[in-house]
C-alpha cells in the first residue's frame, strides 16, 4: 500500500504539472495536501482523490487561478473514464436520481453529490466552503467560522476528514503551517470542562458512527448478506483508530503506526494491538482484492456462492465470491471486532480500563454462533448456540435465536417449542426485558401460517403490538415486524382488506429505516405483491415483486433463499398473465437456489416443486406436472402429516390434473376433497383458497354431469367471498358464468339468464 500511494502521488504530480503548462505558472507560492485513505498510505488504484489547495496569500487572482487549475485536472481525471455521473452532481440527473451503472467507478474526485458528507477537493461542496484556503484559513475548518459557529455544527463530517492529511506537492513550509494551525485549534475551549480535541475525539458523530458501524450479527436480515469491504470491515477500526490517535494526541498518520503507538501508551495491550493488525491486514487485502476482481471501486463479496456449490463463473467473477480460507478470515476479524466495538463503546462512555485491559479475543460459542449464522452456517450455529445454552440454560436470547433457526430450517415443532420457552423464561424475567418478549411473541406470529401448535396468533400479535408501542412509540422497525405479522394472520385467513392495511403501515415505518433494514422493506413489496395478486392486479402485484427483487440482489446477491421466494412470487405472476416459458424459468431458479441451502426435503423446495407442477399443469404436460406434485406432497405430508395448506394446494393440483387428463374424474374428485378437507379442519373455511377448491369441485362433477353436486359446490365457492366481504373478486365472475352454464344445462333458463349477468357486471 505504501508503494501504491508513492505511485498515486507520483500519477497525480503529472496531472498537476500538465495542467500548469497549459494554465502557465502559479502565481504564489502553494501546497497541495491529500486526505483519507492516501494520508493513511492505505490508497487503492480505485480511491477516490481527496485533495486541497493551501495559497500563501487569498486575492481573487490566486483564488481564480487554483479554481482553473482543479477544474483542469478534473477534467483529466475525468476523461479518465472513471467518474460516475452522479458524482458530478449534474443539477438535471440529480433531479432524476440518475443510475450509472456503465462506468467504472475508480479513480476519480471525491463525490460532490452526497449531503452533509463535505466534499474533500479543491471547489468543496459548492455551497458552505472551498478547500483552496490559506493555512490559517483551512485550519479554522477545524474549529469555527468567522462568525463564531463552529464548522463541526454546519459540515459534521468536514473537521474529522481536515484532521489527516499528507504532503503532495509544492511548499513543504505551508504544509507544516497548516499542522500547526490545526494543533493550536484543537485545544479550543469547547464545552463542559472538554477541548475542541476531546469533544471531536469522543463525543462527535460517537452515536451515529456506533450505529452505522455495529457489528450485530443477531439480525437474521443479515444472514447470508453480502459483504461491503469497506463499510462492513474496514470503515469501523479506521475511523475508531481516528478517535484514538486524535484523543491520545498521536501524530504517526498509518493505521499500522497508530496501533503500535496506542500500544506504546498503554491504550492497547501487545495482543490487541497484534489482533488489529492482523485484521487491517486481512481487510486492506480483500479491499484491494475486490476493486481489483470488479476493476472498479465496488465492495460487494459474497459468503455463499462457493460454501454452496454454486458453480456459474458469472457469479464467481461479479461479486468476489470467498472460499473456505476467506471466510475463515472473516470469522477472525469479527472475533476481534465484537470486542473492539464494545471497548470502545465503553471507551468512549468514559470506562477507558475496558479497552486498555481486553486482549480483542472473543471465541465464546454465542458470538460463535452468530458469526455461523451470519455465514448462513445453520447447523453450525444450531452447535454454537446449544454449546452456550448448556452453559447459561435460562438465556432467552439463546433459546430465541435457536426458534428462528429451526423455523428457517423447516423443523416447525422445535422452533415453536423454542420459542415459547424463550418467551416464558423471559416474562419470568425483569421489566427490563418486556421488549424482547415482545419480540418473541412477533417471532411465534410468524409460525402462524405453519399452524404448529399456535392457536392464538391474533392475541399473540395484539400483546407484542402494545409492549412495543409503550416502549418505542409507533415509529419503529419492531413496531413494523408487528404490523407485518397481523398482515400474514389476516392474509391467512383470506381478509385480504385488513392484510393489505397491515402490510401498507408496515411499509409506511420500514420505508423510514430502509438503509438499517432494507430486507424489511423487501418484505413489504413482497407481502403486498401477494395481495394484489390474489386480487388479480397483476400490474401492480408485478411491480411490488420487482420493487422487492432489485433490494435483494443489491445486498444478498443473485443466489439466497430470499431472492428465490422473489422468483417464485414471479413465477405465479407470470403463469397468471399466461407468460408460462417466464413462469417456468423462474420457478427453476428458485428450486436451484432453495435446493442448494435447504435440501432436498425443505417445505420451501415443496412449495417450488407445487409451483412447477402448476406451470407444466398450464403447458400441458401433466406427466411432468404429476410427478413435481407426487415430490411436493411427500415433503409436506413428512413435515405435517397432512394437516397444512401446502399438501392442500397439493391435493388441488393433483385433482386438476386428472380432470384436465379426463382420466379418472372420480379420483380427481376424491383429492380436491382432500383438500378441502384439511383447509376446513385447519379452521380456513372462509380462505379464497377454499373457493377455489369448492370451485374446482363444481368442475369435476359438472364434467360428470352431476349437476346438482356442481351448483353445491360452486354456490359455496361464491358464498365464502359473500361471507369476506370481497364480492367484486375477479374470482366471482368467473364462479357466477360457470353456475350460469350449470343452470343451463338443467334447463332453469332464469336462473342461469341471472348469474351470466352477474358475471357480465363483475367482469
Amino acid at each position: 500500500f505504501g508503494e501504491i500511494t508513492q505511485q498515486i502521488k507520483a500519477f497525480f504530480e503529472i496531472l498537476v504539472k500538465q495542467s500548469v503548462d497549459t494554465l502557465g505558472a502559479e502565481p504564489c507560492e502553494y501546497a497541495m495536501i491529500g486526505f483519507g485513505s492516501l494520508a493513511r498510505e492505505e490508497v487503492t488504484p480505485y480511491s477516490d482523490l481527496e485533495f486541497g489547495i493551501l495559497i500563501k496569500e487569498d486575492n481573487p487572482i490566486n483564488r481564480e487561478y487554483f479554481k482553473r487549475l482543479t477544474s483542469l485536472i478534473h477534467l483529466k481525471v475525468i476523461n479518465l473514464g472513471e467518474t460516475i455521473l452522479p458524482a458530478l452532481n449534474i443539477p438535471c440527473l440529480k433531479s432524476i436520481d440518475f443510475f450509472d451503472g456503465i462506468t467504472p467507478r475508480g479513480f476519480a474526485f471525491d463525490g460532490a453529490g452526497v449531503e452533509e458528507k463535505g466534499c474533500k477537493t479543491p471547489l468543496g461542496n459548492g455551497k458552505t466552503f472551498e478547500l483552496i484556503q490559506t493555512p490559517e484559513k483551512m485550519a479554522q475548518y477545524i474549529a469555527k467560522d468567522e462568525e463564531g459557529q463552529w464548522w463541526h455544527e454546519k459540515e459534521p463530517h468536514l473537521p474529522m476528514e481536515l484532521l489527516n492529511f499528507t504532503h503532495l506537492l509544492g511548499s513543504n513550509e505551508l504544509t507544516e503551517q497548516y499542522r500547526q494551525k490545526v494543533q493550536e485549534n484543537l485545544v479550543t475551549p469547547y464545552q463542559e470542562g472538554l477541548n475542541l480535541r476531546h469533544y471531536l475525539a469522543k463525543k462527535h458523530l460517537v452515536q451515529e458512527d456506533m450505529r452505522t458501524f455495529d457489528p450485530s450479527l443477531g439480525d437474521l436480515e443479515r444472514q447470508g448478506m453480502l459483504f461491503k469491504v469497506k463499510n462492513d470491515l474496514y470503515r469501523f477500526p479506521h475511523l475508531a483508530l481516528d478517535r484514538l490517535a486524535l484523543l491520545k494526541e498521536v501524530v504517526t498518520l498509518d493505521t499500522f503506526g497508530r496501533i503500535d503507538q496506542l500500544n506504546k501508551q498503554g491504550i492497547l495491550t501487545s495482543n490487541a494491538a497484534e489482533k488489529l493488525q492482523d485484521w487491517m491486514s486481512i481487510v486492506l487485502f480483500m479491499r484491494l482484492r475486490t476493486y481489483f476482481n470488479c476493476n472498479a471501486q465496488r465492495e460487494a463479496m459474497n459468503p455463499l456462492i462457493k460454501p454452496f456449490g454454486f458453480d456459474d463463473p458469472r457469479l464467481i467473477k461479479e461479486q468476489l465470491a470467498l472460499d473456505h480460507k476467506a471466510l475463515e478470515k472473516i470469522k477472525k476479524i469479527y472475533r476481534i471486532y465484537i470486542p473492539f466495538y464494545q471497548a470502545m463503546r465503553d471507551f468512549l462512555a468514559g470506562h477507558e480500563n475496558n479497552l486498555s485491559s481486553s486482549d480483542l479475543n472473543d471465541d465464546s460459542p454465542q458470538t460463535q454462533g452468530y458469526i455461523a449464522l451470519r455465514l448462513f452456517k445453520n447447523q453450525e450455529a444450531i452447535k454454537w448456540f446449544d454449546e452456550a445454552l448448556e452453559k447459561d440454560p435460562e438465556n432467552f436470547k439463546f433459546l430465541n435465536e435457536l426458534g428462528l433457526i429451526y423455523k428457517q430450517e423447516g423443523t416447525l415443532e422445535l422452533a415453536a417449542q423454542y420459542l415459547n420457552q424463550a418467551r416464558e423464561v423471559a416474562l419470568k424475567s425483569s421489566r427490563e426485558n418486556k421488549s424482547f418478549v415482545a419480540s418473541v411473541y412477533n417471532n411465534l406470529i410468524s409460525l402462524y401460517p405453519d399452524k404448529v401448535n399456535f392457536e392464538n396468533a391474533i392475541d399473540y400479535a395484539n400483546q407484542a403490538l402494545k409492549i412495543l408501542r409503550e416502549l418505542v412509540g409507533e415509529d419503529h422497525p419492531y413496531i413494523a415486524k408487528a404490523y407485518n405479522n397481523l398482515g400474514l394472520i389476516y392474509h391467512g385467513q383470506g381478509n385480504l382488506k385488513k392484510a393489505v392495511e397491515y402490510y401498507k403501515k408496515a411499509l409506511k415505518i420500514d420505508k423510514k429505516f430502509i438503509k438499517e433494514k432494507p430486507a424489511s422493506v423487501a418484505v413489504d413489496y413482497n407481502n403486498l405483491a401477494m395481495i394484489y395478486l390474489d386480487q388479480e392486479d397483476l400490474i401492480r402485484a408485478m411491480d411490488f415483486v420487482n420493487q422487492a427483487l432489485n433490494i435483494n440482489l443489491n445486498f444478498y446477491g443473485e443466489m439466497h433463499p430470499n431472492v428465490a421466494i422473489n422468483y417464485n412470487n414471479l413465477a405465479t405472476i407470470y403463469q397468471k398473465q399466461g407468460e408460462l416459458e417466464k413462469a417456468m424459468e423462474n420457478a427453476k431458479k428458485a428450486l436451484a437456489i432453495d435446493r442448494k441451502f435447504f435440501g432436498k426435503n425443505h417445505l420451501t423446495v415443496a412449495t417450488d416443486y407445487n409451483n412447477l407442477g402448476g406451470i407444466c399443469r398450464g403447458l400441458g404436460n401433466l406427466k411432468q406436472a404429476a410427478e413435481y406434485i407426487q415430490k411436493a406432497l411427500k415433503i409436506d405430508l413428512k413435515h405435517s402429516g397432512g394437516n397444512h395448506h401446502n399438501a392442500a394446494e397439493n391435493y388441488n393440483h393433483l385433482g386438476m390434473i386428472l380432470y384436465q387428463d379426463q382420466g379418472d374424474l372420480e379420483k380427481a374428485a376424491e383429492y380436491v376433497h382432500q383438500a378441502v378437507d384439511i383447509l376446513i379442519k385447519i379452521g380456513d373455511e372462509n380462505h379464497p383458497h377454499l373457493a377455489t377448491y369448492y370451485h374446482h369441485l363444481g368442475l369435476i362433477y359438472l364434467k360428470q354431469e352431476d349437476l346438482e353436486k356442481a351448483a353445491e359446490y360452486v354456490h359455496q365457492a361464491i358464498d365464502i367471498f359473500i361471507r369476506i366481504d370481497d364480492e367484486n373478486h375477479p374470482h366471482v365472475a368467473t364462479y357466477y358464468h360457470h353456475l350460469g352454464l350449470i343452470y343451463q344445462k338443467q334447463g332453469k333458463l332464469e336462473k342461469a339468464f341471472e348469474h351470466i349477468n352477474k358475471a357480465l357486471r363483475l367482469a
